[in-house]
């Protein structure tokens, strides 16, 4: 029997084991109380929009040269983190894209488990603004593809218009503001040879 179908069913547990339990809850493995990871999180992701915006929260020491030499000043740390939250949400969706058969929605049986923790990281991610978006198949706006990188253009049988057949980094949003262009492969229609 696990330990956590133990500690619920108290009748079996013993004293000690009731007092460990009773440690435990509300706590993570990590030892971080559950309650208080969303509402920190939520607090740096706001004060990540904030310094976005140019607004700052943090307390900051009142005198900018009181720094040491080896810490970033604060924009460069906002711009740190940024770039570091774009790196972990392509790699969060290279390893979807990987987990999931080609054409399925859903995952192999053997990719189940992981599949659902990378998704409740994906959950988590998204409750704090950030927006991860995969272009493949999206038709390319007659005007061009003014917010994606275009890496390649592509002839491409059985297309009418252009479109994106591949999506090679997705476009990262964070509170509705691109912290990464998208990198595509532009799919065109074959042009009839004479």
């Amino acid at each position: 029997m696990s330990r956590k179908k133990r500690l619920k069913n108290r009748s079996i547990v013993d004293p000690k084991m009731q007092v460990a339990g009773a440690r435990e809850t509300g706590l993570t493995r990590d030892g971080i109380a559950t309650g208080l990871r969303y509402s920190e999180k939520a607090a740096l992701f706001e004060e990540l929009a904030q310094s976005l915006a140019g607004k700052t929260t943090s307390d900051s020491p009142p005198d900018a040269n009181a720094r040491s030499e080896g810490e970033p000043a604060s924009g460069n740390l906002a711009d740190e983190l940024i770039k570091l939250l774009a790196d972990v949400g392509t790699g969060l969706w290279r390893l979807r894209s990987k987990m999931l058969p080609t054409g399925s929605k859903h995952p192999s049986e053997e990719n189940r488990r992981p599949y659902k923790q990378l998704e409740a990281i994906l959950d988590i991610l998204a409750a704090g603004g950030v927006q991860i978006r995969d272009h493949t198949g999206e038709a390319v706006p007659r005007g061009g593809a003014y917010s994606l990188n275009v890496l390649a253009y592509e002839p491409t049988a059985g297309l009418a218009r252009e479109q994106v057949i591949e999506t090679i980094k997705p476009t990262i949003y964070l509170k509705d503001r691109i912290i990464q262009m998208g990198e595509v492969i532009v799919g065109t229609p074959e042009t009839a040879r004479s």
